[in-house]
């Protein structure tokens, strides 16, 4: 046969599936698009001219790229396999009428070719049409000035490119070893090939529930672990199980529950319930792949979207917390903070001073009876102003001091102590007294939280937190009285301006501790001002909300389809059926209800399960989003239900669309 047949040919198969087509060269074009925007976000040269976020947003909108690509290719794999199924037929008859199966191949490769040109085309010329239009509404969103210019990044055509040709070629080779490896008669009916009804799998529910019980375990004790390695192997840990489970329990629990409800006589004999049972129960492994899928992927885009929305909006709480004064001078000396405090306070007026000091003792022994170190017993390392253990002693263990507030890496570090008063995080699980004796004062602990990954000492490490100032350096003082002084003591000096003249101090204490920092490099500080950090934080958290953004509708569309070429699939399945059903005295509205009935089933469990995946789910977001210095549950809560309103909604119609689309399949038969 000529080339210009199979061309001709290829065409006419991809007209004569429209139904099929349309929407996944719709998606495919789109994807392709959101891939060349989101790789040229992450190498726009734009962000040079912006005063702030020129570092932040490229390194998130590479991750995103990474993430989309990943998606993608999944994705369109798995929606290709929907084609494939539902052509399978075809293929076997062109098979049967003499079309050999390397023929096929050669008329596949061309419609492939077709659909690639098209995503190519039309997906990179809408990539860089909305290229411009992202970048200002990403610009936008972190509060920047509109930066005029245009230009195309030919990195991104080449790499969505490429990523393109690849993902369809390996497409294209499946395709061929479904149909090479098929007879033509298992093609012929392959389409409508129905399951064994399905054995009920108990192992695989009992895995299942143990996997999701684990999962929701993680997260709801997530709180009771500090370390952030820990935080993040327990939650991916945690993530990993749920989905797993889900699988597992789609494809075993469901089984269990259509088995129950077609032994229950009563209902199972019902002209809707009988129909509707009955087909799921026999398709339900592919039913249930389908249905675990669509509940991730509807719980990717809730976690998502109410993540990164809650940080966005709650930008001036994380603000509050990161920043609360106007300077920070970190890392400064005890000593040497007397002298920058003074030096401020004698030229700039009515800047008030806040200072909270630290320090780090070293001890061996037990806290019930510490003994200190002595100078045999430790050497100092001048280039990295550190001490370091000489000697192999027993038990020995460090002590952080820290006046309320002032180490905010630790949690709930806002206390109103007593001088006599102190709060506890240890790496020590089974340390919990009531009292601590150090240096000759007593303190009673309000409060003991075990800190996982502390640094290891056989006896531990603890991070002290008291009241004020005052005790703190009293305890500092205490101990360099005795026979070692380590150069430990270490302050955050906050400055707040006058609100009268806030504009003015601001310039003037920049400029004043930048001319103290060049006369005296041996100070050893840096400092940091509520405006910088504000730019800062405003444009990561509104690139991740961008981004959140982007992905979330990269997911729903990636729902959207699979629900759709699951209702054409299962609509073209069933179209036999229910004629057999209306042949042997089915009424039509008999058929309707049947078809709502399964409808209802197949739409709404992943929704729901979902919806129970965020609740249990939610503590472990919520202690993310504390990371991240978002320590607004209430805030999270209106964000999680807000989104699962507006994802119901449009669930919703999803549900009519398709509903709409199954039924005019099956009255067709």
């Amino acid at each position: 046969m000529r080339n210009r047949y199979y061309a001709k040919l290829a065409f006419e198969n991809i007209k004569k599936n429209a139904k099929i087509y349309i929407p996944y060269i719709i998606t495919s074009v789109l994807t392709a698009a959101m891939l060349y925007i989101i790789r040229s976000l992450a190498t726009n040269p734009d962000y040079a001219k912006l005063p702030r976020g020129s570092h932040a947003l490229p390194i998130i909108m590479n991750f995103g790229s990474y993430v989309t690509m990943i998606f993608a290719f999944i994705f369109l794999f798995y929606t290709n396999s929907f084609i494939v199924k539902r052509r399978r037929k075809e293929f076997g008859l062109l098979n049967i009428l003499g079309m050999e199966k390397r023929h096929i191949a050669k008329m596949l490769f061309i419609e492939t070719v077709y659909i690639v040109l098209i995503t190519l085309v039309c997906g990179l010329g809408i990539g860089i049409l909305l290229d411009k239009l992202m970048f200002l509404s990403l610009t936008r969103l972190i509060g920047e000035r509109v930066v005029l210019g245009f230009h195309i990044s030919f990195d991104s055509l080449i790499i969505t490119t490429v990523f393109i040709l690849v993902t369809f070629f390996l497409i294209y080779l499946n395709m061929l070893n479904q149909i090479h490896l098929a007879k033509p008669v298992e093609l012929l009916s392959g389409s409508n090939a129905g399951e064994r009804e399905p054995k009920t799998k108990i192992i695989m529910t009992l895995l299942g529930f143990a996997l999701i019980s684990v999962g929701y375990y993680l997260s709801i004790t997530v709180n009771a672990y500090f370390g952030t390695d820990s935080f993040l192997l327990k939650m991916f840990i945690a993530v990993i199980c749920v989905m797993i489970g889900t699988y597992f329990l789609f494809m075993a629990v469901s089984i269990t529950i259509l088995k129950l409800l077609k032994r229950n006589k009563s209902y199972y004999y019902r002209t809707g319930h009988f129909t509707a049972v009955s087909g799921l129960l026999y398709r339900m492994k592919r039913n249930a792949v389908g249905l675990a899928s669509v509940c991730i992927l509807s719980t990717m885009v809730l976690v998502m979207i109410s993540s990164t929305t809650s940080l966005y909006i709650g930008i001036e709480d994380v603000i509050e917390k990161q920043h609360a004064s106007d300077v920070r001078i970190s890392g400064i000396n005890i000593e040497k903070g007397d002298a920058v405090t003074a030096y401020l306070s004698d030229k700039i007026n009515g800047l008030r001073i806040d200072r909270l000091t630290s320090a780090h003792l070293f001890f061996h022994g037990d806290w019930t009876a510490p003994q200190t170190f002595t100078k045999n017993d430790y050497s100092y390392d001048p280039q990295t102003d550190d001490y370091h253990l000489t000697n192999n002693i027993e038990n020995a263990f460090t002590a952080s001091i820290y006046t309320a507030g002032a180490h905010r890496e630790l949690p709930n570090t806002g206390f109103d102590l007593a001088d006599d008063e102190c709060v506890i995080y240890t790496n020590r699980s089974g340390f919990k007294p009531d009292t601590i004796t150090m240096l000759g004062k007593i303190f009673r602990v309000v409060r003991c939280e075990y800190e996982e990954g502390g640094q290891e000492y056989s006896t531990g490490s603890y991070d002290m937190i008291l009241g004020s100032r005052d005790i703190t350096l009293e305890m500092l003082n205490a101990y360099n009285n005795t026979n070692f002084r380590p150069n430990y003591g270490r302050e955050t000096i906050n400055l707040y301006y006058a609100d009268a003249n806030r504009e003015q101090q601001e310039t003037q204490c920049t400029e004043l501790l930048d001319t103290y920092l060049h006369d005296h490099p041996d100070r050893g500080f840096y400092y940091s001002t509520k405006i910088e950090t504000k730019d800062e934080t405003l444009s990561v958290y509104g690139g991740l909300f961008f981004l959140g953004i982007f992905l979330g509708t990269l997911f729903l569309m990636e729902t959207i389809l699979i629900i759709y070429y699951k209702q054409i699939t299962e609509g073209y399945e069933d179209q036999k059926r229910f004629e057999i059903m209306q042949n042997v005295g089915m009424s039509l509205s008999e058929v309707v209800k049947s078809i709502r009935s399964q409808i209802l089933i197949v739409f709404f469990l992943p929704l729901i399960t979902a919806g129970i995946h965020i609740a249990f789910a939610f503590p472990l977001i919520n202690r993310m989003l504390k990371m991240l210095d978002l320590d607004n549950t209430r805030l999270f809560v209106m964000c999680v239900l807000c989104s699962f309103g507006a994802f119901t909604l449009l669930y919703s119609l999803i549900y009519s669309f398709t509903a709409k689309t199954y039924y005019k399949i099956v009255r067709k038969g």
